[in-house]
């Protein structure tokens, strides 16, 4: 767990700028797809640069263990390069990445969550990193699959 208390007007500002961030990665992101022929790695790097970036401006509120923070991180940047590569057309590229935008999101909306000590649903690092890793796996396989 993250032992560094952040008060409320910190927290408001850091989702301020976290919902200014994702809106320009996303913007970013459907621009270099529109106007790049072979814009999948292009893409991919933008939601990857975005999901890192925005893992390190919400590393300090969120009640996760800072490696399993940084490891989800991971496995999503992962997921998005394995798409950029698995489905590089123009046709592919605009199915996984209309979901893309999703993948900095998850982790401004994770850092907002309540810390839980116990059940299910406990801030554990193990269980941060596993659902990265599902949370990827159903948005590339749903694009997957419609194809």
């Amino acid at each position: 767990m993250n032992p560094e208390v952040v008060d409320r007007p910190d927290r408001k500002r850091l989702m301020l700028l976290g919902c200014v961030m994702l809106a320009l990665i996303t913007i970013a992101a459907v621009f270099v797809r529109k106007t790049s022929a072979d814009g999948a790695m292009a893409v991919a790097c933008i939601y990857g640069g975005g999901t890192l970036a925005m893992a390190v401006l919400t590393a300090r509120v969120t009640p996760y263990p800072r490696w399993a923070w940084f490891a989800s991180a991971g496995v999503i940047v992962l997921t998005l390069v394995v798409a950029a590569v698995l489905m590089p057309s123009r046709v592919q590229v605009r199915e996984w990445s209309s979901t893309g935008w999703m993948m900095p999101w998850w982790f401004l909306v994770s850092a907002s969550s309540p810390a839980r000590a116990t059940g299910v649903c406990a801030t554990r690092g193990s269980l941060l990193v596993g659902v990265s890793a599902v949370f990827s796996g159903i948005l590339l396989g749903a694009c997957w699959f419609t194809r």
